[in-house]
C-alpha cells in the first residue's frame, strides 16, 4: 500500500467544512521536453495530450474541460497538442465523445530508437577494398552486393534509364548528413526539425543542430540507400538521381507522435513524392495515422521497415493501411532470422550487412549495418522510380508493380510477394504508365450502436476487411486484410487499399477501457466492396450498425452530490451501491456514512478497473466521525489487482465513513481524473 495519509489530509481538510471544488489557478507549465512516463503499459509523454478537432469551438472546449494549454498545432490535420495537469492518459479519456473531436489521446512515445535495436549498429571496417569481390558488385568505388545482378539488379534499370530523376524522398528518421560526400550532391536543399518547426536550408546550421551527437547515425545510413549518387566514389543508391529530405524524429530520442505528423505532414507539403519510415513500435495512434492518410490521399507513396522482432506480427507504422511494409534479406534472398513478418508484409529486399554511408561526425566514410531499416529504404527508393516513371502513380499502383516484379512472384508471409528486382521493374516501366496495375481503393466504414435509447456513434469500435477467400493459416495465401479503430465520430478509414471483396467485421467499444459486460459490446458481419479507382474525395461506404449499449461518455452518480461528510450517502453493513463512477468534477472524492459499534469488524471493498472493466484505479478511505484516517488502501493485490480492500476493527461507537476516489486524485494535491469510464461499486460487510 502507499502512504498516502499526508496527502489525503490536505486533500480532505477542506472538505470537511465545504463541499468539494476542482483545483484553481494557472494553467501548470509544460513538462520538460523528453520526459515520458507509462501508464497502463502505454509510454507517452508526461502530461501531454494530443486531440483532433473539427472547428475552434471544439477544441477551445476540449482545453476548458481539461485545463489545458495548447502547445503545438498542425493545420492542415486540425490536430493539436495540449499541456495538462497530471494524467495525460485520464485526462484524454474524459475528452472521448466531446463534441467536434475525432480523437484524443495521451502523446504516445512507443517507438523504440534505432540505437536501442541491437540489430542495427554499424560496424567499420577498414579500407573496405573490392577485393574478391565479383565484379559486377562494383557500381561506384566500392562493392555493394545489394545492388548486384542476384539480389536489387539495379544497374539493369540504370541502363535502361530508371534512376529516380525528379523525385524527392523524405527521410523520416534521425537527422541525416546532408554534407557527406557521397550525399550532399542529392540533398533537396531543405531539413526539418519537428520540434522547433525548424526549416534549415542551410548545411553547417543543420550540422550545428545535430551537434556531433554520436547517437544520431541512422538517417545516414538510410539516405545512402536511397539517393546516393553514382560519382565514381564510394557507393550508389538505388535511386541515385532522387534528392532527399531529411526530417529529424529522433534527436537522438523519440520525439512524439504529434511531432512525427508534424514531420509527415512538412515532408508532403515540401514536395516528398516517397516517405520513408525506418521506425516502429507496437500500440495504434491515431493522429500519426491521420497524419499517413493525409499523405496517402496526396498521392505520396509511403514505405515502413516491418521490423526487428523475430515475430510474425503487425507493429505500426508498418501496419497501417495503405503502407508498403518492407521485409529484410540475407545475401541468399532469405528473410533475415531477425525481422518482422506476416500477411501484411509486401515484399523483401536486402538487410544484412549492407555497405552504407557513415556520418562526418562519427568518422565518415562507410560501414556495414543490418536491420529492416535498409531494407525499407530500399524499398522506398524503387517506389521512386516508378514515381519518376509515372508520377501520377498512386500508392497502390507502386506497391504492385513492386510485388508484381519481384524475383518470386508469389505471395509467403516470410517476404511477402517475394524479394525486389529493379531490373525487373524497369521491364515493367519500358512499356508505359498504361502497364501499371489498377488503382486501389479508399474506404470509409461508419460504426453506429443503437439499442432501446436510440442511436450512437460507434466510438472505440475495431474494424476487420478481410478479403473474400482467405484461407486461415495458409502461410501462401495472399489475401489482404487490414485493421483500423473508429474514431471519436464513429468512423474508420482505409486509403489506398487492394480493390475487390471484403468480408468485413466489427466489434464496438473495447470493455477493458468502458467497463460492462461482452453482450454489451455488439458485433457484425457483413461485406463490401472496395472498387477501383475510388479515394478520398469520393471513398466507398460502409455504414455498420451494431445492437450495443453506447458508451457513456456523461454518466449519471445515483448518489451526487456525496463530496463531504454533510453530504454523505448513508450505508448499511452488508450491502453493495449501485455503480457510481468518480467523474463530473477533476477531483471527486464520494462520501458514504454508516454507523459502527465498538468490535465491529469490517471489510469494505471496492470493485472498480480489476473487476467491473473501466478506467478507474481505486483509492479507498475509512474516517472516523472527526475527519481522522484509520485506514487506507490503494490495490488489494500490489500490480495485480488494483481494486481496494480495508479490513478493520472499530473501537467505538459513532459514524464512521469510507470516501472513494482515484489513487490519482490521491496521490498528488493538484492532480485531477474525470473519467466516464471511472466506474465503481462499493461493499460494506460486517464479518463478526
Amino acid at each position: 500500500m502507499k502512504n498516502l495519509r499526508l496527502t489525503l489530509i490536505l486533500s480532505l481538510a477542506a472538505l470537511l467544512g465545504a463541499c468539494s471544488q476542482g483545483p484553481q489557478g494557472a494553467t501548470p507549465p509544460a513538462s520538460p521536453p523528453g520526459v515520458t512516463t507509462i501508464s497502463e503499459g502505454i509510454r507517452h509523454f508526461q502530461g501531454q495530450v494530443v486531440v483532433g478537432y473539427q472547428d475552434e469551438a471544439a477544441l477551445q472546449a476540449a482545453i476548458q474541460k481539461i485545463r489545458a494549454r495548447e502547445i503545438a498545432r498542425i493545420p492542415e490535420l486540425k490536430a493539436a497538442l495540449l499541456q495538462v495537469n497530471g494524467d495525460a492518459l485520464k485526462a484524454s479519456r474524459s475528452l472521448k465523445g466531446l463534441q467536434g473531436l475525432r480523437f484524443a489521446e495521451p502523446h504516445l512515445a512507443q517507438v523504440t530508437p534505432p540505437s536501442e535495436d541491437p540489430v542495427e549498429r554499424p560496424h567499420r571496417e577498414g579500407d573496405l577494398l573490392p577485393l574478391a569481390n565479383p565484379a559486377d558488385q562494383i557500381l561506384d568505388a566500392l562493392p555493394q552486393y545489394a545492388l548486384d545482378p542476384r539480389h536489387l539488379n539495379a544497374k539493369r534499370a540504370w541502363d535502361l534509364g530508371f534512376e529516380g530523376q525528379g523525385v524527392t524522398v523524405a527521410i523520416i528518421d534521425d537527422a541525416a548528413d546532408v554534407t557527406h560526400p557521397d550525399l550532399a550532391a542529392n540533398w533537396a536543399g531543405r531539413a526539418y526539425d519537428p520540434v522547433t518547426d525548424t526549416t534549415y536550408t542551410n548545411a553547417s546550421a543543420w550540422l550545428a543542430f545535430i551537434n556531433n551527437n554520436p547517437n544520431i547515425y541512422h538517417g545516414t545510413f538510410v539516405a545512402s540507400t536511397v539517393s546516393a549518387p553514382r560519382d565514381g566514389q564510394g557507393i550508389a543508391g538505388l535511386a541515385p538521381r532522387t534528392k532527399f529530405l531529411p526530417v529529424a524524429i529522433f534527436q537522438p530520442g523519440y520525439v512524439g507522435d504529434f511531432y512525427v505528423a508534424r514531420g509527415i505532414v512538412w515532408a508532403v507539403n515540401n514536395g516528398a513524392q516517397v516517405l520513408n519510415n525506418s521506425w516502429g513500435g507496437l500500440g495504434y495512434g491515431e493522429l500519426v495515422k491521420e497524419a499517413f492518410d493525409y499523405a496517402l490521399a496526396n498521392g505520396v507513396v509511403v514505405v515502413a521497415s516491418a521490423g526487428n522482432s523475430y515475430k510474425d506480427e503487425v507493429r505500426t507504422p508498418a501496419g497501417y493501411p495503405g503502407i508498403i511494409a518492407s521485409v529484410a534479406a540475407d545475401g541468399n534472398r532469405n528473410r533475415a532470422n531477425f525481422s518482422t513478418h506476416g500477411r501484411h508484409v509486401s515484399t523483401a529486399a536486402p538487410g544484412v550487412d549492407v555497405l552504407l554511408a557513415n556520418p562526418t561526425w562519427l568518422g565518415g566514410g562507410y560501414g556495414l549495418i543490418s536491420g529492416t531499416s535498409f531494407s525499407g529504404p530500399y524499398t522506398a527508393a524503387a517506389a521512386a522510380l516508378v514515381k519518376a516513371a509515372c508520377p501520377g502513380a498512386t500508392p497502390y499502383q507502386v506497391r504492385r508493380a513492386l510485388e508484381t516484379t519481384t524475383w518470386e512472384r508469389s505471395f509467403s508471409r516470410q517476404k511477402g510477394w517475394g524479394h525486389l528486382n529493379a531490373g525487373n521493374l524497369a521491364d515493367l516501366l519500358q512499356q508505359g504508365c498504361g502497364a501499371l496495375p489498377p488503382k486501389g481503393a479508399v474506404v470509409r466504414v461508419k460504426v453506429e450502436y443503437f439499442n432501446q435509447n436510440g442511436v450512437f456513434p460507434g466510438l472505440l469500435a475495431d474494424v476487420i476487411l478481410r478479403g473474400k477467400g482467405l484461407r486461415p493459416g495458409d502461410p501462401t495465401d495472399p489475401t489482404p486484410m487490414y485493421w483500423a479503430r473508429t474514431n471519436q465520430e464513429g468512423e474508420a478509414w482505409f486509403y489506398e487499399i487492394a480493390p475487390g471483396e471484403y468480408d468485413i467485421y466489427v466489434a464496438g467499444a473495447d470493455l477493458a477501457l468502458t467497463g460492462g459486460f461482452p453482450e454489451e459490446r455488439g458485433t457484425f458481419v457483413g461485406t463490401l466492396v472496395a472498387t477501383s479507382g475510388s479515394h478520398a474525395g469520393n471513398p466507398d461506404f460502409k455504414r455498420v450498425r451494431l445492437n450495443a449499449s453506447e458508451v457513456n461518455l456523461n454518466p449519471t452518480d445515483p448518489y451526487e452530490p456525496n463530496d463531504n461528510p454533510a453530504q454523505a450517502t448513508p450505508m448499511v453493513y452488508n450491502t453493495t451501491t449501485q455503480t457510481a463512477y468518480i467523474f463530473g468534477q477533476p477531483r471527486d472524492f464520494d462520501f458514504f456514512a454508516f454507523s459502527g459499534t465498538s468490535g465491529d469488524q469490517i471489510r469494505a471493498r471496492v470493485y472498480a478497473r480489476s473487476s467491473l472493466g473501466g478506467t478507474l484505479e481505486s483509492y479507498l478511505y475509512l474516517l472516523d466521525g472527526n475527519g481522522n484516517v484509520l485506514a487506507e488502501n490503494d490495490d488489494i493485490i500490489p500490480g495485480q489487482n488494483t481494486d481496494s480492500e480495508i479490513t478493520y476493527t472499530l473501537t467505538s461507537d459513532g459514524t464512521y465513513y469510507l470516501v472513494v476516489t482515484s489513487y490519482t486524485i490521491a496521490s498528488n494535491p493538484n492532480a485531477s481524473d474525470n473519467s466516464p469510464f471511472n466506474k465503481y461499486q462499493l461493499e460494506l460487510r460486517k464479518t463478526n
